[in-house]
Protein backbone atom coordinates (compact mmCIF):
# COMPACT_ATOMS: atom_id res chain seq x y z
CA UNK A 1 0.00 0.00 0.00
CA UNK A 2 2.23 2.39 0.88
CA UNK A 3 4.51 1.67 -2.43
CA UNK A 4 1.42 2.48 -4.65
CA UNK A 5 1.11 5.44 -2.44
CA UNK A 6 4.92 6.82 -3.64
CA UNK A 7 4.28 5.90 -7.09
CA UNK A 8 1.19 7.47 -6.73
CA UNK A 9 2.71 10.67 -5.43
CA UNK A 10 5.23 10.88 -8.05
CA UNK A 11 3.25 10.33 -10.89
CA UNK A 12 1.52 13.22 -9.39
CA UNK A 13 4.57 15.34 -8.95
CA UNK A 14 5.60 14.80 -12.29
CA UNK A 15 2.29 15.93 -13.56
CA UNK A 16 2.26 18.97 -11.56
CA UNK A 17 5.86 20.26 -12.46
CA UNK A 18 5.04 19.15 -16.22
CA UNK A 19 1.45 21.55 -16.02
CA UNK A 20 4.04 24.21 -14.35
CA UNK A 21 6.48 24.44 -16.63
CA UNK A 22 4.36 24.10 -20.00
CA UNK A 23 2.03 26.63 -18.77
CA UNK A 24 3.36 29.27 -16.04
CA UNK A 25 6.75 29.65 -17.31
CA UNK A 26 8.84 31.48 -20.04
CA UNK A 27 10.08 27.90 -21.14
CA UNK A 28 9.51 26.99 -24.75
CA UNK A 29 10.20 23.48 -25.04
CA UNK A 30 12.43 22.65 -28.56
CA UNK A 31 9.73 20.55 -29.90
CA UNK A 32 7.28 23.83 -29.41
CA UNK A 33 9.60 26.23 -30.91
CA UNK A 34 8.43 25.85 -34.50
CA UNK A 35 4.82 25.85 -34.02
CA UNK A 36 5.13 28.99 -31.76
CA UNK A 37 7.17 30.85 -34.39
CA UNK A 38 4.23 29.89 -37.34
CA UNK A 39 1.63 30.76 -34.60
CA UNK A 40 3.16 33.83 -33.59
CA UNK A 41 3.67 34.93 -37.38
CA UNK A 42 0.04 33.91 -38.00
CA UNK A 43 -1.59 36.55 -35.63
CA UNK A 44 0.64 39.25 -36.70
CA UNK A 45 -0.09 38.79 -40.31
CA UNK A 46 3.72 38.21 -41.02
CA UNK A 47 6.03 36.80 -43.45
CA UNK A 48 7.90 33.87 -42.68
CA UNK A 49 11.15 34.64 -40.82
CA UNK A 50 14.45 35.79 -43.03
CA UNK A 51 16.15 32.87 -44.22
CA UNK A 52 19.53 34.89 -43.24
CA UNK A 53 18.22 34.97 -39.24
CA UNK A 54 20.13 34.18 -36.82
CA UNK A 55 19.93 33.85 -32.86
CA UNK A 56 16.65 33.23 -33.42
CA UNK A 57 15.33 32.99 -29.76
CA UNK A 58 11.32 31.87 -28.66
CA UNK A 59 9.35 33.31 -25.34
CA UNK A 60 6.11 32.61 -24.33
CA UNK A 61 3.97 34.02 -21.65
CA UNK A 62 0.34 34.14 -19.89
CA UNK A 63 -1.77 31.59 -18.99
CA UNK A 64 -4.34 28.79 -20.27
CA UNK A 65 -6.56 31.61 -20.83
CA UNK A 66 -3.87 33.98 -22.61
CA UNK A 67 -0.82 33.54 -24.50
CA UNK A 68 1.93 35.84 -25.55
CA UNK A 69 4.95 34.98 -27.34
CA UNK A 70 7.98 37.09 -27.96
CA UNK A 71 10.48 36.24 -30.69
CA UNK A 72 14.12 37.63 -31.19
CA UNK A 73 16.27 37.61 -34.31
CA UNK A 74 19.15 39.12 -36.30
CA UNK A 75 19.47 39.53 -39.97
CA UNK A 76 20.78 42.13 -41.94
CA UNK A 77 19.24 45.04 -42.97
CA UNK A 78 18.51 43.83 -46.80
CA UNK A 79 16.85 40.79 -45.08
CA UNK A 80 14.81 42.90 -42.58
CA UNK A 81 13.40 45.25 -45.02
CA UNK A 82 12.42 42.51 -47.75
CA UNK A 83 10.75 40.66 -44.59
CA UNK A 84 9.07 43.87 -43.73
CA UNK A 85 7.66 43.89 -47.43
CA UNK A 86 6.73 40.69 -47.58
CA UNK A 87 4.61 40.98 -44.36
CA UNK A 88 1.30 42.18 -45.27
CA UNK A 89 0.59 43.39 -42.01
CA UNK A 90 3.55 45.78 -41.98
CA UNK A 91 4.23 47.06 -45.91
CA UNK A 92 1.60 49.35 -45.61
CA UNK A 93 2.31 50.07 -41.67
CA UNK A 94 4.19 53.65 -40.76
CA UNK A 95 6.31 52.46 -38.03
CA UNK A 96 7.04 55.35 -35.00
CA UNK A 97 10.45 55.95 -34.96
CA UNK A 98 12.79 56.89 -31.90
CA UNK A 99 16.34 57.42 -33.28
CA UNK A 100 17.14 53.83 -34.99
CA UNK A 101 14.44 52.33 -33.26
CA UNK A 102 10.97 51.02 -35.28
CA UNK A 103 8.14 50.22 -33.84
CA UNK A 104 5.01 48.62 -36.13
CA UNK A 105 1.98 48.52 -33.92
CA UNK A 106 -0.47 45.44 -35.37
CA UNK A 107 -3.88 45.97 -33.70
CA UNK A 108 -5.88 43.81 -33.44
CA UNK A 109 -3.99 40.95 -35.00
CA UNK A 110 -5.07 38.38 -37.73
CA UNK A 111 -7.28 35.03 -36.51
CA UNK A 112 -8.96 36.94 -33.48
CA UNK A 113 -5.73 37.41 -31.72
CA UNK A 114 -5.07 40.74 -29.87
CA UNK A 115 -1.82 41.24 -31.79
CA UNK A 116 1.02 43.67 -30.88
CA UNK A 117 4.21 44.98 -32.03
CA UNK A 118 7.25 44.85 -34.17
CA UNK A 119 10.44 46.56 -33.03
CA UNK A 120 13.51 46.82 -35.45
CA UNK A 121 16.55 48.47 -33.97
CA UNK A 122 19.81 48.07 -36.12
CA UNK A 123 19.82 44.48 -37.29
CA UNK A 124 17.65 43.07 -34.87
CA UNK A 125 13.98 42.27 -34.65
CA UNK A 126 11.77 41.59 -31.68
CA UNK A 127 8.04 40.51 -32.17
CA UNK A 128 5.27 40.17 -29.56
CA UNK A 129 2.16 39.16 -30.22
CA UNK A 130 -0.90 38.16 -28.06
CA UNK A 131 -3.84 36.27 -27.53
CA UNK A 132 -6.35 35.87 -25.42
Amino acid sequence: MKQTIKILASILFALLAYAYLNFFTSIVFPWQKTEAIKTTLNWGGLSELPKEAENISVEKSGSMFTRTFTIEFKADQTAIENWILNSKRLKDNKPKVKGVNKTYEIYPGENESLGGKVNVEKGKVTIRMSWS
